[in-house]
């Protein structure tokens, strides 16, 4: 793959001039992350230093297939819980559990980067109302 396949990555080294810039062109194919060749390891060409292409990313460091992730990500964004997930996807709950930390956590910072100086003029927040009938015991 050329360094056009990476343009949407970045450097993440902060003593970088070009770190965190997309599409600077100075990230180069550097050997493999993984044994079985899943995970490219990239070269930035201006401070030479090497990292993965999951580096900054949620699955940077886990070991799970990338296509397990990516359903796990999804069946929770369906509102599966996280036991039915488990089952759905066959991993243990403790891997569906660590994944929903990590991307909750990699999500936070996201939007805390994001997010800033809003000034809200109004808020309506939504309101859930649901209603609790009691039988009656007969007598």
């Amino acid at each position: 793959m050329t360094s056009e396949g990476y343009s949407h990555l970045a450097c993440p080294n902060p003593d970088c001039t070009a770190y965190g810039r997309c599409g600077q062109g100075n990230l180069r194919p550097h050997g493999w992350s993984t044994a079985d060749k899943r995970v490219r390891c990239l070269r930035c060409t201006v401070c030479d230093q090497h990292f993965s292409e999951r580096a900054n990313t949620p699955l940077f460091g886990l070991r799970t297939h990338e296509d397990t992730l990516v359903a796990i990500a999804k069946h929770l964004v369906e509102g599966s819980g996280c036991r039915a997930t488990a089952r759905l996807c066959g991993v243990s709950l403790n891997t569906v559990l660590r994944f929903t930390r990590r991307f909750g956590h990699h999500a936070e910072l996201f939007h805390d980067i994001r997010v800033q100086g809003i000034q809200p003029k109004q808020i309506q927040p939504d309101e859930a109302w649901s209603f609790v009938g009691k039988k009656r015991q007969a007598l």
